[in-house]
């Protein structure tokens, strides 16, 4: 399936985020107080993201050059820019009622109260983790999703269309936001954090190589669920979610799920002006009432052969299900040829991150494979742990890849020299036995590619590639083209290395 044409940041930007009315009353309300703590401004900015991000823009104006350290928190960012400043923050910006109309007008104030449950929630977990600056944990959650954010202020039809796709089409995350927006919204929040000059935990919870930082990975656990408990509690890939959350905080599945329930009531008390269904809402409810709350945002039509039983349900972002959308990305010729240009007149002159990263987007974009990454093979040889990664944005149990090499297999045969190799349906009863255990329980894919790294004779790493679903063909000619992007990074590298000796 092919993908519409991304959509550039100048019209995801046009227009800035709004505030809520409820922050605009809440600072008016404490000018009369004349003693009024920071803290009270901190709380209402951090609720509000139009309003935080008009905060971070007026403390970077107000500095006239890049921030040395990161705000800990919005009580010392507004500190830092006095009263006289804070106090016309709320009026720099549009009122989301003055503003927003349609989709937009229902659809930004869902997603926020979606961001401030994932950020309500990162911020308790950073407490039970004795974080040092929770606030900064709190805000990073809450402006993780800002791409998706803007593009209800600016491109409403865009998002809706990923909503549709996902929701009521039930297609993965991943090639349904490629389809609808071009892209991914991660690539579109990594380019907001840079233009917008985000927190560096925003940046760093935007990139999938960086999922086993522990801080990280609380910010985008804390995303994930929030996303899949938006429309219920009970959904298997819900409790697969609680089961890394209870894991990242060394408590018990029924602990943390308890705890988890408690805070998101806490969170829906906390902002209950955003009016908009709050995840709590819906831990009464039972399995299968998923599909009626879908209808009721894409009303089934007579002849809609989309709409499924509600028992197979599946939720947004919820990753895929037995029964899901299948979604082959095609390939696109005219992408690869570029990148591949790019990289060839880039050998010896990008940077190594820079090669690895452009022969990951020729794999997916060009190529057409779902999902692509690079590993690193550990300075001990004893694993080889993913650095760069495309395709996986909405999975942080996939962006941990991790493959051991203290046991003989495939992977470990292959890093004993430079090869390839595709599994497909010709050589698999030979291969698939190869192939460990829990390497298969984590792609849950039975085809892929892989090819080996050797850089003056030593390993260095491992191309990894598939088409994320078993119903998408992995074909020779897709293969090759896999092995060209594998090749010119390789050479790439060999020439940094070589400058660098």
């Amino acid at each position: 399936m092919s993908s519409s044409a991304p959509i550039t940041i100048d019209e995801i930007t046009a227009r800035a985020l709004p505030v809520f009315t409820h922050s605009v009353h809440g600072f008016q309300r404490l000018r009369t107080e004349k003693t009024a703590p920071w803290e009270k401004y901190g709380d209402i900015i951090l609720k509000d993201p139009g309003l935080a991000l008009q905060t971070l823009k007026q403390l970077q104006q107000a500095s006239d050059k890049p921030r040395e350290q990161e705000i800990a928190s919005m009580e010392q960012a507004a500190m830092l820019l006095g009263l006289e400043r804070v106090h016309r923050l709320p009026t720099e910006c549009p009122q989301i009622d003055e503003t927003l109309q349609g989709l937009a007008r229902e659809g930004y104030p869902r997603a926020v109260a979606r961001a401030f449950h994932a950020a309500y929630q990162a911020w308790d977990w950073a407490y039970i983790k004795r974080d040092h600056a929770p606030d900064e944990v709190l805000l990073s959650a809450l402006m993780h999703d800002s791409a998706e954010l803007a593009l209800w202020v600016n491109a409403p039809q865009r998002i809706h269309q990923l909503r549709r796709l996902t929701l009521r089409d039930r297609m993965p995350s991943a090639e349904a936001q490629y389809i609808a927006l071009g892209d991914s919204l991660e690539h579109f929040g990594r380019r907001l954090a840079e233009k917008w000059n985000l927190p560096q935990l925003v940046h760093e919870a935007l990139r999938p190589e960086y999922s086993n930082e522990p801080r990280v990975r609380g910010v985008v656990l804390a995303v994930q669920l929030a996303r899949q408990v938006e429309w219920g509690w009970y959904s298997p890939q819900v409790q697969e979610t609680l089961e890394m959350i209870a894991d990242y905080l060394e408590a018990s599945l029924e602990e943390t799920t308890t705890h988890v329930h408690r805070a998101a009531v806490r969170a829906a008390h906390e902002a209950a002006f955003y009016s908009a269904s709050a995840p709590a809402a819906l831990l009464p409810r039972v399995p299968g009432d998923e599909q009626f709350l879908i209808n009721e945002e894409f009303p089934p039509q007579a002849d809609d052969t989309s709409v499924r039983h509600p028992s197979t349900a599946a939720t947004e972002d919820s990753g895929p299900a037995t029964d899901s959308a299948i979604v082959c990305l095609s390939p696109q010729p005219a992408i690869f040829d570029t990148i591949r240009q790019e990289m060839q007149a880039g050998i010896g002159k990008l940077e190594i991150n820079d090669m690895l990263r452009k022969a990951i987007h020729g794999m997916h974009d060009g190529a057409g494979l779902n999902r692509a990454l690079f590993a690193m093979l550990s300075a001990d040889r004893n694993y080889l742990q993913a650095r760069f990664l495309i395709g996986t944005d909405s999975d942080p149990y996939f962006n941990r890849f991790r493959i051991r090499l203290d046991q003989p297999h495939l992977f470990k045969r292959l890093m004993e020299k430079p090869q390839s190799i595709r599994i497909h349906d010709g050589n698999r009863e030979k291969f698939w036995g190869l192939v460990p255990s829990a390497v298969k329980t984590l792609i849950k894919t039975n085809s892929f590619c892989a090819q080996s790294v050797h850089i003056n004779g030593k390993p260095v790493g491992l191309f990894y590639a598939d088409r994320h679903s078993q119903d998408c063909d992995l074909d020779e000619t897709t293969y090759q083209r896999f092995r060209q992007m594998c090749q010119l990074a390789v050479k790439g590298m060999a020439a940094k290395a070589r400058q660098r000796a």
